[in-house]
């Protein structure tokens, strides 16, 4: 439907909805599988490993009440990526912190920070991008950047001034840094163009609708009944199917800003518009056509269905005063004829409104002179 922006933003709600649903499912097995990686590193750590025997027990604890907390939905999905982010953050960088201070990283524990923790680094760079997007990214990536490089210089430095010939695996630190760099400089390049192309679609999607969107009651504007009518019609042209138009006119409208000002009658407008909103189906079109004038596109119902629907809609206007003002409607209606065009039908529907309001107003005539 392409009518009020109500279901607009309850679509664009629902599928907000549906994705942090997404987003809470995925961070839920990434933290279980993180779990089960610390629980077999606690399992099989070596004997004398303190921080493993520790810590680890204790970050598998506050990583199951994270899951607990995004099950539970006990807090934003913001605040939880944060504290996600953060928690992650300070068990691996103090992982690397102690294995930097309590063992000897440039000779027979190389191998295990570069297979045990460097991979664990390169992940915190990368969801925190992911989690917390570009900015958010940028401070979590650049931040455990230089506080690797701090330590890995640090232990190159202290090397060299203790024993500089015993030195020859500091090129594979700095080679592990470098790649981090690179790992680092793609990943925000990747985010920071994803989420200016995501803005840019944005805009281009909000210009759009404000172009087709009558400001006043929310509706379709005449462009967008024009894009609506002709992708229908040539839906129609091709299979054959109904197609009817319906043409809504406010009776006196003129008096009813003379008697009660403009700014009542504007109230009438985006007023009716939400009752002609709530009576059409999801499929069809509700358009401000011009002033006090509407259209009603309906795809798939004949003539005769259409009518039903119109005096529907006549009659639940007729039976509530609009902003403490009586108001009754006029309907034309004219069925669309494959191969002649949106405007021909449109004519004979708007012939059709003339009838209605010439016999009286405040009812519903189609193309068989059939007042309703």
């Amino acid at each position: 439907m392409d009518s009020a922006p109500g279901n607009n933003l309850h679509a664009i709600q629902t599928e907000l909805n549906r994705l942090e649903t997404y987003r809470r499912s995925i961070y839920l097995g990434v933290l279980i599988l993180t779990i089960a990686i610390i629980l077999l590193s606690w399992a099989f750590r070596e004997n004398g490993d303190a921080f493993i025997a520790v810590a680890y027990p204790a970050f598998a604890l506050v990583l199951a009440g994270l899951c607990v907390a995004l099950w539970r939905r006990a807090g934003s999905l913001r605040t939880m990526e944060i504290i996600l982010v953060a928690t992650a953050g300070a068990m691996i960088l103090s992982r690397l912190a102690w294995h930097f201070a309590f063992s000897d990283p440039l000779n027979e524990h190389l191998l295990l920070l570069a297979g045990g923790h460097y991979w664990a680094v390169g992940i915190l760079i990368v969801g925190g991008f992911i989690t917390l997007g570009y900015r958010g990214g940028m401070m979590t990536g650049v931040g455990t950047f230089l506080f690797s490089g701090a330590l890995a210089v640090h232990e190159i430095l202290s090397c060299f001034l203790a024993a500089g010939e015993f030195c020859h695996n500091w090129v594979y630190l700095a080679r592990i840094h470098l790649f981090l760099a690179v790992l680092l400089a793609l990943t925000s390049a990747g985010t920071l163009i994803r989420e200016r192309t995501w803005g840019a679609f944005t805009r281009a999607e909000t210009l759009q609708h404000w172009a087709n969107t009558d400001p006043l009651c929310g509706l379709s504007n005449r462009r967008g009944a024009d894009r609506f009518l002709s992708a229908e019609a040539a839906l129609a042209d091709r299979y054959q199917r109904p197609l009817t138009i319906i043409l809504i006119d406010i009776d006196q409208f003129k008096n009813i800003n003379d008697e009660y000002g403009h700014k009542v009658g504007d109230s009438v407008i985006s007023g009716f518009a939400d009752i002609l909103s709530s009576t059409v189906r999801e499929v069809d079109l509700a358009a401000r056509w011009g002033g006090d004038e509407f259209l009603v596109a309906t795809p798939g119902v004949d003539l005769r269905a259409a009518r039903h629907a119109a005096q529907r809609c006549r009659r639940a206007i007729e039976r509530a005063p609009i902003a403490g003002v009586p108001v009754t409607v006029t309907v034309g209606i004219a069925e669309y004829i494959p191969g002649k065009g949106t405007d021909d039908a449109i004519n004979r529907a708007d012939a059709m409104l003339y009838r209605a309001k010439a016999a009286g107003r405040n009812r519903v005539i189609t193309e068989a002179c059939e007042p309703a």
